[in-house]
């Protein structure tokens, strides 16, 4: 112990000693300089704040020298020969660890004898350069998956920098509005960069099918670098298992979002129509959420089950092959509901929840037949049974014989119009109307008999001839030759027609 303080007290002695007799000493500029690496060739690093010295004594004697030491105004200067960058040209570059120091000799040259020192220069870094994305790689998720938080990828991977020595950006995952956003499924470990999968991920779920779609979303990924804050996209896809039945849907959708969904439909229709029944929406279909394109099949059924086939599914409307009421023959008195049941099949085997029409018929009351306007002891009859006869048949006259006396006037009888029963109204529209046509016909015929009947008597009964009796005449009273004025007998027709009865 004692011999070290003793070397110790020697060489202070003796660097006093020499301090004293060195015109070198001290040294004006300090033994250790640091400067930017952004500094430029020929710039000032160095400037002594000594301006007593008259004379330069000091001077670089390094063989390939960085910096120069100049004399200017009885001071030193140092600047710098060639620029120090750092940073590397190309990201995947890896730093150069030697540049951020280097050492120069400077001597003194004063009294013949040489007095060297090394100046130790530090390079200083400068963060020039942003992080760089160079991955915009797609990651996966599966559809309920078990192990949550998951492990995706470490996110420092995705970012480089030119800048050396490196530094390690601040990641983060952040909102984003160019795309469909998928951040709440993760979340990023700002110190280790880690990131993880913290939801699971539902494919059949409204946020999926609707806000994100199917295929999946983005992500978006920040990196913070001191002064520079940048970020990148990545894709998220949602691997999908097919474990969803179908839905029934609006025919003209392709997702379960929002108003698409079908639960049901409750239709009044009437006894007679017959085709395509009007709901609404007026058409349905179910799709697979999991698989747009799987083949769906339906199965259809009915209650009562005696209508099962009259009511068929095609084309995405329920279709009546013919009205209710022709296909129970009418045999329904009163409103009744009918209700279909229709269940949808997938690729995978899943069926969907059943689809519930309910028809409701309506029936219209009987038809009830108008009353008769004969008296009340007639008996109702049908169309069909109803002809127009007259109530008693025409009597024809015939022409009177002659007579020798006649003891009233023979008169011809005239016989009553015949008469009709008002016919009934007919209480089915879709018959004939044949029967009323011969309604109308038969009580016109009848009455043009009665017409020429009466016209034939008149006629016969101006052609009647006159006759005369001579009671004198030969062989009539057996007196051949007596003779009497002829007394005139007129027929009691021609006297009536004389008379002018």
């Amino acid at each position: 112990m004692m011999e070290r303080l003793f070397a110790v007290v020697l060489f202070i002695g003796f660097n006093g000693v020499a301090s004293q007799g060195n015109p070198c000493r001290p040294i004006p500029f300090p033994m250790q300089i640091s400067f930017d690496e952004t500094s430029l060739q020929g710039a000032i690093i160095f400037t002594g704040d000594e301006t007593n010295h008259t004379t330069q004594k000091w001077s670089i004697t390094e063989s390939d020298p960085s910096v120069s030491l100049q004399f200017i105004n009885n001071t030193y200067q140092i600047a710098l020969i060639r620029p120090v960058d750092l940073d590397v040209s190309n990201l995947n570059d890896v730093c150069n660890s030697g540049l951020e120091q280097f050492t120069q000799r400077v001597t003194c040259n004063e009294n013949g004898t040489p007095d060297d020192e090394y100046i130790v220069f530090r390079v200083n870094p400068v963060n020039e350069y942003p992080p760089v994305a160079i991955k915009n790689n797609t990651i996966k998720i599966q559809e309920e998956e078990k192990l949550i938080p998951k492990f995706i990828a470490r996110m420092l991977d995705y970012f480089k920098d030119r800048d050396c020595p490196k530094v390690t950006p601040m990641v983060g995952i952040s909102k984003t509005t160019a795309g469909p956003d998928v951040s709440d499924f993760f979340t990023v470990n700002t110190t280790t960069g880690f990131l993880n999968q913290i939801k699971n991920f539902d494919y059949e779920d409204t946020q999926i099918q609707c806000d994100l779609g199917k295929s999946g979303g983005i992500l978006n990924i920040t990196a913070e670098d001191g002064p520079h804050n940048v970020y990148t996209i990545l894709n998220v896809n949602f691997t999908n298992l097919d474990d969803t039945p179908p839905v029934f849907v609006n025919y003209d959708c392709s997702t379960t979002c929002y108003t698409c969904p079908v639960p049901g439909i409750s239709v009044t229709i009437d006894y007679f129509d017959q085709g395509i029944i009007k709901t609404d929406p007026s058409r349905i279909k179910a799709i697979d959420p999991d698989t747009p394109s799987s083949n769906i099949t339906y199965n259809l059924e009915v209650d009562p089950a005696k209508y099962i086939d009259n009511i068929e599914f095609e084309n995405g409307s329920f279709i009546l092959n013919q009205s209710f009421a022709n296909f129970s023959n009418f045999g329904e008195s009163s409103d009744f509901s009918v209700v279909v049941v229709l269940q949808a099949m997938g690729s995978n085997g899943h069926n969907s929840d059943n689809f519930t029409l309910t028809v409701n018929v309506t029936v219209p009351p009987p038809t009830t037949p108008e009353p008769t306007t004969e008296p009340p002891t007639t008996q109702p009859t049908t169309t069909e049974e109803v002809t127009s006869q007259p109530t008693s048949s025409p009597t024809t006259i015939q022409p009177s014989t002659p007579t020798t006396r006649t003891s009233s006037t023979s008169r011809p009888t005239t016989t009553p119009a015949p008469t009709t029963l008002a016919p009934i109204e007919n209480a089915n529209p879709d018959k004939s109307t044949d029967n009323n046509v011969l309604i109308i016909v038969l009580p016109i015929l009848a009455a043009l008999i009665l017409i020429i009947v009466i016209v034939v008597i008149i006629k016969m009964r101006k052609s009647q001839p006159q006759q005369k009796y001579n009671l004198g005449e030969k062989n009539v009273n057996g007196d051949a030759e007596h003779y009497e004025t002829p007394t005139e007998m007129d027929n009691h027709a021609f006297k009536d027609e004389k008379e002018g009865v």
